[in-house]
């Protein structure tokens, strides 16, 4: 079963359709940090807030000097261009990794899916050869260029964007998307009502509430087989125009993205004969070394291997083992299995610590969860006392938190822990109390349900351990109805 599996992750395949995706990548990440330039990121979401609500595990993460921030935003956009230009395209892609990643992780507040997404597709496109055709390199390369690669280089790259539609729409199989009225609210909340003038409310409400869940759950199905890819296409194209255009206006890039990402599900043999006729001239074989020559000459008396003879020099060949080294073929497979069920079981995370993530927390990062919530915040008192004498205060917690920070800070309810914490020390000093007690009166409109609470006010907040995600009573169970 694993030397099948391996032989399937190495069947060589032509390398346009993964080489086209570098520079559409590259192109859309050019784009994005040229937006980051736009809104001054690096000090807006970054350097400038007093306080930062880190993910517990990735607390490690803080923040540079701005000069020195400034620095790697500049870098960053050079490196998208690299990467686009398929030029110095292991360092572009490596560097471009590692700071997008710290630029974007480093705030609970700043999360969005699609910036994971292109986090994770940046970390995989490290260890692909994306850059063999339509690049500097290639056109620079003295030697006749490779024409195969690795399945899985395209493989891993078609499981990626499979991710947030197979689990977005394992999500919308919760109580979040079924039982409340968020649909509702995100269709009063569009910014066109357009499509309210076409349907009656319920209509409506009943076709984006059943249709997304069908649509995210069957799409990348629809995409895997040649009789329906086209079909597949076409419902790509309507799903995503009609979230930019209608419903969202917090999205991004992301729909635009997702629409010329399906060509990861074409035939690269046929799209690098089409693409290669517009931008190679010479057809371009195999070239190998003197060695591999000898190795190539062994396996086609032993009939393992099937070649074509270039002028006597160059050859074609059909058989992985003499494209690719034998010595770690084993290891990548176990590498790649390991990365795969780790993405296939790491969303269900939340399942250790609660039934609904959007309300608790814990779970609700990294799972592909996307559009689930909607908290309007209706009262949000912080409030400090002094333990002694029984006074108490008010907190203004917009006073010490950015303006991003405050359309999110309920999102996420350990935000508010890690506000009390942040203020524990000032207010001690500011005001000459020992060991204040913060407490927090929040109440919230969930998804168009009745207002409630969501933190209990007698809870000290400056007490509740922020990494103990078993231990959520200082969060008041959701009720999704009077009964509850």
């Amino acid at each position: 079963m694993f030397k099948r599996l391996t032989n399937f992750f190495y069947a060589p395949i032509n390398p346009s359709i993964v080489c086209i995706f570098r520079i559409i990548f590259g192109l859309i990440a050019t784009y994005q940090i040229i937006y980051y330039f736009k809104v001054d990121y690096t000090y807006q979401f970054i350097a400038g807030p007093e306080v930062l609500f880190y993910f517990n595990e990735l607390s490690f993460l803080q923040p540079l000097p701005l000069p020195i921030l400034k620095g790697l935003h500049f870098l960053l956009l050079i490196s998208t261009v690299c990467i686009t230009l398929g030029v110095w395209y292991r360092y572009a892609i490596s560097f471009f990794f590692i700071v997008f990643s710290y630029f974007s992780f480093m705030d609970s507040t700043l999360y969005n899916n699609h910036i994971y997404l292109f986090s994770l597709f940046a970390f995989v496109m490290i260890f692909i050869s994306a850059d063999e055709k339509y690049s500097i390199k290639s056109r620079k390369r003295k030697d006749i260029a490779k024409m195969y690669i690795p399945a899985w280089h395209q493989y891993i790259l078609m499981f990626l964007i499979a991710l947030p539609y197979f689990f977005g729409g394992i999500a919308k199989l919760s109580s979040n998307w079924l039982h409340t009225n968020l649909v509702s609210e995100i269709l009063s909340a569009s910014k066109n009502n357009f499509l309210t003038q076409l349907f009656s409310n319920d209509t409506l409400i009943a076709f984006v509430k059943y249709g997304g869940l069908i649509y995210d759950l069957g799409i990348v199905f629809l995409l895997l087989f040649k009789r329906t890819r086209l079909f597949a296409v076409g419902l790509i194209l309507i799903f995503n125009l009609t979230n930019n255009s209608l419903l969202f206006d917090d999205i991004g890039v992301f729909p635009l993205f997702m629409i010329v990402a399906t060509i990861l599900f074409f035939n690269p043999e046929r799209v690098g004969n089409f693409t290669d006729t517009l931008f190679i001239k010479k057809k371009k074989v195999v070239k190998l070394s003197q060695k591999e020559k000898k190795r190539l000459k062994k396996q086609l008396k032993s009939k393992d291997v099937s070649a074509t003879v270039t002028n006597g020099d160059a050859v074609v060949v059909e058989n992985s083992d003499v494209l690719f080294a034998k010595s770690n073929k084993g290891l990548v497979t176990g590498l790649l299995l390991v990365f795969l069920i780790f993405h296939l079981v790491f969303p269900f995370r939340y399942l250790l610590h609660s039934n609904n993530p959007e309300w608790y927390g814990p779970g609700v990062h990294f799972a592909w969860r996307m559009k689930l919530q909607a908290k309007k915040v209706v009262t949000l008192n912080l409030t400090m006392q002094d333990r002694a004498s029984g006074a108490t205060g008010e907190i203004k917690e917009k006073t010490f938190i950015s303006h991003n920070q405050s359309l999110h800070l309920v999102d996420r309810p350990v935000n508010l822990v890690l506000l009390a914490k942040y203020l524990k020390p000032k207010i001690e000093k500011q005001y000459g109390i020992v060991n204040p007690k913060i407490s927090a009166e929040v109440i919230v409109e969930f998804n168009g349900l009745p207002a409630q609470q969501m933190i209990v006010p007698t809870v000290d907040l400056t007490e509740v351990d922020e990494r103990d995600y078993n231990d959520l009573s200082w969060i008041v169970p959701l009720k999704m109805s009077e009964e509850d």
